[in-house]
């Protein structure tokens, strides 16, 4: 019974979320605070009352909710020729969420999820439907091609190697690829919904998709030398590596911690030298394009299964002391491709590997910045250098850490 309490509760703070931001909108009686909350709350006890006595009760109760919704959509669309039928759907599935609710245990996983999910939804009303005017044929195609290699072809790639070394593992390849376009896709959406155009947000977005991109870009159209947006990209890059490394393996999410920190630091010094900078750009010219298309997912596939038989081999035949090499040389031009790699290595390892690769990508950064603007790396160089250094430092620190605690 007191289980059921707090499930009372709760289903009523719930539906009052996703029932204040309709009453914000709304503009005649039908659905708001209070409805929300009480539909919330029927769904509850809805279910309560059908496992008692039968699962009808559940069934009629839904079909109660859904004859209100429908007679309330036949007045405003199709006798008031009104658009949308937004409120009638999201009353509909706050019912569901009541119902979901009864049925979870703690710490009710689904049913916050599908609150705030749906909540996000219609805050975005305006800003998904300009995304939707907004986007371009390209960008739909970018995301069938996208769907094609994640939805499509990984499902059926055998589990096992399929050379007799044990080397290449089709499943493994598809799965990194998949991870590294569909962050890359998310943060693009994410840019592209909010519309962001200050430079600082822009970088950040940026370095996360691609920093040695990002860099070029900024070095190419900028005029006069601005640290923040440099410093932001990289730090995006190494927050970049640690979520790609999460996505592989979540057992790293300790072991490769130094690389949050790392990250967060550059994001807290690229804020405070943004606050104490005068110069000013102009926003349209930082513009970030979609990071996939069907010539550039074509050739990455080949060289990131180039990248993959050349690190396991690497590892495998030659040592971590060659791994690190590899890591230096490819971190000069990409991160994705390694970070994926290097998360299936052991921890030990692994955590250095990540180190040499970020830090060879803020190098990186810094040739791409040197080979378009001299003026703009002379000012950047010395930050970029100490972003190495304290990944260098947090790096230690955890080592330090993780004996002390052995």
């Amino acid at each position: 019974m007191e289980n059921l309490l707090i499930k009372i509760v709760i289903s009523l703070v719930l539906g009052a979320l996703i029932g204040m931001e309709r009453e914000r909108r709304m503009k005649e009686d039908f659905a708001g605070f209070r409805t929300f909350m009480l539909v919330c709350l029927f769904g509850l006890i809805s279910s309560y009352i059908s496992m008692l006595f039968s699962p009808v009760i559940l069934l009629v109760s839904f079909s109660f909710v859904g004859a209100l919704s429908a007679l309330n959509f036949y007045r405003e669309v199709i006798y008031k020729k009104g658009k949308g039928i937004t409120t009638e759907i999201a009353l509909l599935l706050t019912f569901l969420i009541g119902v979901i609710l009864f049925y979870e245990s703690y710490p009710y996983i689904i049913s916050l999820a599908l609150t705030f999910l749906l909540t996000l939804i219609l805050v975005l009303r305006e800003s998904l439907h300009e995304f939707a005017h907004r986007v371009t044929t390209k960008e739909i195609e970018d995301f069938i091609i996208f769907g094609l290699v994640a939805f499509v072809i990984y499902p059926i790639l055998p589990e096992s190697p399929i050379d007799p070394f044990g080397l290449i593992n089709l499943k493994f390849i598809w799965r990194a690829l998949v991870v590294i376009f569909g962050l890359s896709f998310t943060i693009y959406t994410i840019f592209k919904v909010l519309r962001t155009k200050g430079i600082l947000l822009c970088s950040i977005f940026g370095g996360l998709i691609h920093s040695i991109y990002t860099s070029i870009l900024l070095s190419s159209n900028l005029k006069k030398p601005m640290i923040h947006p440099f410093t932001s990209a990289v730090s995006s890059m190494l927050l970049r590596a640690y979520i790609l490394s999460l996505l592989i393996n979540p057992s790293l999410v300790f072991s490769n911690i130094f690389l949050l920190f790392t990250a967060i630091s550059g994001f807290s010094m690229s804020y405070l030298i943004s606050r104490k900078s005068k110069e000013k750009i102009k926003d349209h010219m930082i513009c970030i394009s979609s990071p996939i298309s069907f010539k550039f997912t074509t050739i990455y596939i080949l060289v990131f299964s180039a990248i993959f038989l050349l690190a396991n081999i690497t590892l495998k035949y030659f040592g971590v002391f060659a791994s690190q090499i590899l890591a230096a040389v490819v971190g000069l031009i990409d991160v994705n491709s390694l970070a994926t790699i290097f998360s299936t290595f052991e921890e030990e390892s692994s955590r250095s590997l990540f180190l040499i690769l970020t830090s060879s990508n803020i190098l990186g950064n810094s040739l791409a910045i040197l080979r378009n603007n001299k003026i703009i790396f002379r000012s950047v160089f010395k930050y970029l250098i100490l972003l190495i250094l304290l990944n260098i430092f947090f790096f230690l620190l955890l080592e330090g850490l993780l004996k002390y605690t052995l």
